[in-house]
């Protein structure tokens, strides 16, 4: 190179540097054209074609590297470029395959020579780059991260990875720690995507190295008290989070917990905002695959909140909360679910205790402050996450979230508003019953789901208990708890029907006492509504009789046309009309007869009067409807099996063979079912109940009844008086007679003893005499044409009906 040519070079590297220097103040267009000169500059340097290196290149890079410890404040947007030269630069000079390769062709001493200079300038002037990024303005130094980090994604994409760039990140991370907190959150920003990319590169050394510089920047960090209201250590420690959750290595996965163990123990006074990020941590390892990870995470945080739960402040006690709660879900650890259980018991006490800013509870006669808000933010997620855990398949699990659920309402209910208990009832407890209300949708309570009876009747158990406990709070949560019982019961499934009833009889012998008269009407009304639902009309529909249109099951107007068959000279006088507006004097228990059945002109009325189509399937009706179900509980049916009964004109099947159940038989079996639980419910209630009902309220409980009772007639129009009636039909005629006389009697009771009392009383009382009167003259007459009926007949199961009904003729 002659020196004329080396002048030159000189002479347009310095006016690059004037031009540098002038562009600080000048336009944006000025600036494009130096920054144009430096990427022009930096092509000239060869970095990128060695073999093409001579010295007019290095003094190219040497005037570069010298910018940039004199000019720094001028660059700004070009560190971009500079960066990746001086990667080049420390590749060049650290691969020999790639030393060997500069100026080919050239003699070796001129190779030596620039060989030299380059690794000159790889020391010192390459070291005081990134020193002098310390003294660089707040928005150049984001330039200045922004485009090493670029720089160093672009060596881990080569084959093989290079971490050069990786590790200035971290040295120059350290150096810039120290700025102030809204530049060095602009500075974390663009960090920690960049650790979030090598820690999950493939080379499992890399992500090493990337999560161990970012747990060292972390503890770095963590020496710095966070002031109030800010968050940046959440921050320093999210990228772990995202590694933790996107972790395909076990090993990894170990090394981000024992990295997050590490940050606790030594730097768990300091910690605030970050324990977000450690709970979100252990929420990700409470999912792992692998037990040892489970475990290991479990153990610190029971260490957490057994020894430094007064740490855990503000916002991050909800990660906590959620923390355990999946620890509870993961199901291939049971014990540890019970744990998770039991420490949510405690982070409640803590919580109630005060030591939670904003959690603890105000009695609710304390005037209201604006911290109900804080307190449900609290304590809602708890017990949402306790409600889930009631529905676990681990009976174990179940039952411990069930106990302390309700142990902790029960104990903390006293302070609770009425829009929190409002909240917890619609949010927290009649969730924990929708598979109950689904159940009956599609089949009925399966073998391997036993646990849904035991479990759901414990919950309703509870739940009413909870209601009678704190009946002055949450007496305005009655109608759609009594919705709840009363949907349940409306289902095919007898299993929900029993529980549900079962919960309702509980509720109202515990809790009857404090119900007021609007709370009685409801519930009347809601009992009243279910046993119009729950008639077996499909008998009518599938036997032959005309099931009317326009009768309104819900708003209590049932209507049966009446029905002329000849039945040995019994004549049906009834037809059931029921009004929910029925004033005192109306009762919608009288029988109106409205057509009369005339006597038969011989004595096979019956079987002429049939269809063949009737006939048959009256037949199969009496097989399978006497039978008891399979799927019945033994404290609901009677253990009884009556024997198939066969009418004459109809053909069986041999008894060796199981016959199976048609849908329409299985509804109409659970709907009868379904009415003798009602039944008990009623009885229950006048029993215990009736000198504290008013006069209508008792005017529709004897509705209800009488829509019950006087429903069975109707029905056993379609046997021959020789056969017996199915048996569910049989004991609601029983059961239903017994409460009604019982009801009838007790409303006359007061006549009898002369007292008076207001105009409706003495209404009812009237009323109630002569439904009584009417009512045992026609139970006689009904028993006496069945006495003569059953002398014509040597079927046993005749005889067995009428000693069956002997006790209600006595009574």
């Amino acid at each position: 190179m002659t020196e004329s040519i080396c002048f030159l070079i000189y002479c347009m590297l310095k006016q690059l540097r004037n031009c540098l220097v002038f562009a600080q103040y000048a336009l944006s267009e000025a600036k494009k054209f130096v920054n144009n000169l430096l990427k022009i500059n930096c092509r000239f340097n060869s970095l990128h074609a060695p073999k093409d290196m001579r010295g007019k290149n290095v003094e190219a890079l040497s005037t570069l590297l010298a910018l940039c410890d004199t000019e720094i404040d001028a660059l700004k947007d070009s560190w971009s470029t500079i960066l990746e030269c001086i990667s080049r630069l420390e590749y060049l000079v650290s691969s020999p395959a790639t030393t060997a390769t500069i100026m080919q062709g050239s003699n070796q001493i001129s190779k030596d020579a620039i060989l030299q200079s380059l690794r000159e300038l790889s020391g010192k002037p390459t070291e005081r780059v990134f020193l002098n990024c310390l003294n660089l303005p707040s928005e150049s130094v984001v330039e200045f991260f922004t485009g090493l980090c670029s720089v160093s994604a672009e060596e881990l994409k080569q084959a093989p990875a290079r971490v050069f760039s990786l590790r200035k990140v971290v040295e120059v991370s350290y150096y810039n720690m120290g700025r102030i907190r809204m530049v060095w959150a602009r500075i974390w920003s663009v960090l920690a995507k960049h650790f979030i990319l090598a820690g999950s590169h493939d080379d499992e050394e890399i992500a090493r190295y990337a999560i161990d510089s970012l747990r060292q920047l972390g503890m770095k960090y963590m020496e710095r008290a966070e002031l109030a209201n800010f968050t940046f250590q959440n921050d320093i420690l999210k990228p772990f989070v995202v590694l933790m959750r996107s972790g395909r290595n076990e090993s990894i996965r170990r090394l981000i917990l024992n990295c997050i163990v590490g940050v606790i123990k030594s730097k768990v006074g300091s910690i605030k905002s970050g324990w977000r990020s450690i709970f979100m941590i252990f929420t990700t390892a409470a999912d792992d695959d692998l037990e040892a990870i489970v475990e290991s995470a479990f153990e610190n945080v029971e260490q957490v909140i057994l020894e430094q739960f007064d740490q855990v402040i503000g916002d991050c006690f909800m990660d906590c909360v959620n923390c355990l709660i999946r620890f509870a879900n993961n199901r291939s650890a049971q014990g540890i679910s019970l744990k998770a259980i039991a420490l949510l018991r405690i982070c409640e006490n803590r919580l109630a205790e005060g030591l939670i800013h904003g959690g603890s509870l105000k009695p609710i006669d304390i005037p209201a402050d604006g911290t109900h808000d804080v307190i449900e933010h609290y304590w809602s997620p708890m017990l949402a996450g306790l409600s889930d855990l009631t529905s676990d398949p681990r009976s174990e699990v179940r039952n411990c979230a069930l106990e302390v659920l309700f142990d902790l309402l029960n104990e903390r209910g006293n302070k609770f508003s009425s829009s929190f208990w409002e909240n917890i009832f619609h949010r927290v407890l009649f969730p924990i019953f929708d598979h109950v209300r689904q159940a009956g949708k599609e089949s009925s309570v399966s073998s391997g789901d036993e646990w849904l009876r035991k479990s759901s009747v414990h919950a309703l158990q509870l739940l009413c208990n909870l209601f009678n406990t704190f009946y002055k709070d949450v007496s305005f949560m009655l109608p759609p708890l009594l919705s709840l019982l009363l949907d349940c019961a409306k289902k095919t499934d007898q299993t929900v029907v029993s529980i549900s009833l079962g919960a309702l009889v509980h509720l109202i012998e515990v809790g009857g006492h404090h119900f007021s008269d609007q709370d009685w009407d409801t519930l009347l009304k809601s009992i009243k509504d279910a046993s119009y639902t729950t008639q077996p009309l499909e008998l009518l529909n599938d036997l032959g009789f005309e099931n009317h249109k326009h009768h309104n099951i819900l708003s209590g107007d049932l209507e049966i046309a009446s029905i002329k068959t000849s039945v040995n000279g019994n004549a049906l006088n009834e037809n059931q009309e029921t009004s929910r507006g029925a004033d005192v004097e109306e009762s919608a228990g009288m029988a109106s007869p409205s057509g009369r059945v005339t006597k038969p002109t011989d004595g096979g009325g019956l079987q002429r009067s049939q269809t063949l189509g009737q006939r048959i399937m009256g037949n199969m009706f009496m097989r399978t409807f006497t039978s008891k179900p399979k799927n019945l509980p033994s404290d609901i049916i009677a253990s009884s099996s009556p024997s198939k009964v066969q009418t004459p004109d109809a053909t069986t099947e041999p008894e060796t063979r199981e016959e199976e159940e048609s849908p329409m038989l299985a509804t109409i079996r659970s709907k009868c079912m379904t009415q003798l639980l009602l039944l008990g419910v009623i009885d229950g209630i006048q029993k215990k109940y009736w000198d504290k009902l008013k006069a209508q309220q008792k005017i529709t409980m004897m509705e209800t009844l009488f829509s019950v009772l006087d429903f069975v007639p109707i029905i056993q129009l379609i046997y021959q008086p020789q056969i017996a009636p199915p048996l569910n039909l049989l004991r609601q005629e029983l059961s239903g007679t017994c409460i009604y006389l019982d009801i009838l009697q007790k409303a006359t009771a007061a006549v009898n003893s002369g007292e008076e009392d207001t105009v409706k009383e003495e209404k009812l009382e009237g009323l109630a005499e002569q439904k009584l009167v009417y009512f045992c003259e026609k139970v006689l007459r009904d028993t006496s044409d069945f006495q003569s009926s059953a002398e014509e007949t040597s079927n046993m199961e005749v005889h067995r009906v009428l000693e069956l009904r002997s006790p209600v003729v006595v009574k």
